[in-house]
């Protein structure tokens, strides 16, 4: 087996948001020295009414979200770790440059199997000319900065201000923290870094250098049919972004990423790999459900009050019921039958009701936020 990346693993690799709300998917020991830097005891989200607020505005909602095996990771570390362990077992791992489409092309007809983890849009696709499967993206800033984060080191917090996205300040520790701001909206800021150090003024955090932040696109998933997560004539499969999983609306996809990963692994063993497709839907089913609701309360309402009243129905939740337990998340809403009302008050909420229960997405029913 053989693992192609175009970065070396002992050099920054990436600076995600960081947290890894599973940890127990990563085969390792839940060590600092292995990556594992804050385990957390959840997160909080605090919901505002925008961004044209005094800093000393109190949120509209509080709520606190439970994640026991969550953990703020320093990724790159994780990674370093995780490739030492399968290089221990016989991997070889070719890293330090980029694969060209000619190489691609070699490495389809030398290897029996091939598992795109490139990205969106992956190397696959480009390599076919297809990147416009992609139905949809994400814009997210990432950057490490020092402060005091003691006040809640053990609850990192997230940040709803009326658009459709988030910031965040998740610390790695009492003294430094990964911030950031991202956006799964069509209405973008007309400078990204300019929104991040305002977003770090409003909520406390420190204000990252610029040549210290980055900025990736992520998929808004579903963003890919998932026929175009396997291509049979060259035993070709994506996972994680490549095939377009990450969550619509927190833009989680390290988890995703891995489960989808670790189902290919046991449909390979069962030499059932045909099914990967189906298998890797009905996997992520639930969880694009939920988010395209989720993102409705935004985007359809556009109404804070009525995103913080959602956010207190989910107060105690775990992460995982709030991203993969659609059920648990609508029976606490309809435990408050007035914010139930009003979310279905829209005609557009109600279309996506429709639409999470009949698998209507983008590639299927043309472009929908």
């Amino acid at each position: 087996m053989t693992v192609y990346e175009r970065q070396e693993y002992d050099e920054k690799r990436v600076d995600c948001g960081e947290a890894i709300n599973d940890a127990t998917l990563v085969p390792l020991e839940k060590t600092p020295e292995n990556g594992f830097v804050n385990d957390v005891d959840g997160f909080q989200l605090r919901v505002y009414d925008g961004t044209a607020r005094p800093i000393e505005a109190r949120p509209l909602s509080t709520s606190n979200l439970r994640c026991a095996p969550g953990y703020i990771c320093e990724r790159d570390v994780v990674e370093r770790r995780w490739a030492d362990h399968l290089a221990s077992r016989g991997v070889e791992f070719r890293t330090g440059r980029s694969v060209s489409p000619d190489e691609y092309a070699d490495i389809v007809e030398t290897y029996d199997y091939i598992v795109d983890a490139s990205g969106q849009p992956s190397l696959t696709l480009k390599s076919k000319g297809k990147t416009r499967d992609y139905t949809g993206d994400m814009v997210a800033l990432n950057a490490t900065v020092e402060g005091d984060f003691s006040a809640y080191v053990n609850r990192p917090r997230i940040f709803f201000e009326g658009y459709v996205g988030y910031a965040w300040s998740f610390p790695k520790s009492e003294r430094h923290a990964n911030v950031g701001i991202g956006w799964a909206g069509d209405r973008r800021p007309d400078d990204y870094f300019a929104a991040l150090e305002a977003a770090a003024e409003r909520n406390g955090f420190p204000i990252p250098e610029r040549d210290r932040v980055n900025i990736y696109t992520i998929p808004k998933g579903p963003s890919l049919d998932p026929a175009n997560a396997y291509y049979p004539e060259e035993n070709v499969f994506l996972v994680g972004d490549a095939a377009g999983i990450a969550n619509r609306y927190q833009g989680e996809g390290i988890c995703q990423g891995i489960r989808s990963a670790y189902l290919l692994t046991d449909l390979l063993g069962a030499g059932n790999e045909s099914s990967y497709p189906r298998a890797l839907y009905d996997l992520m089913q639930s969880e694009y459900r939920l988010a395209h609701l989720m993102r409705g309360v935004w985007v359809e309402h556009e109404n804070p009050e009525l995103l913080a009243a959602v956010a207190e129905t989910l107060d105690g939740l775990t992460i995982d019921d709030i991203t993969r337990r659609p059920a648990t998340v609508i029976r606490r809403v309809a435990r408050r039958p007035t914010t139930a009302a009003k979310l279905l008050s829209d005609v557009g909420m109600v279309r996506r009701l429709y639409d999470s229960y009949t698998d209507s997405w983008e590639y299927t029913t043309g472009k929908r936020s």
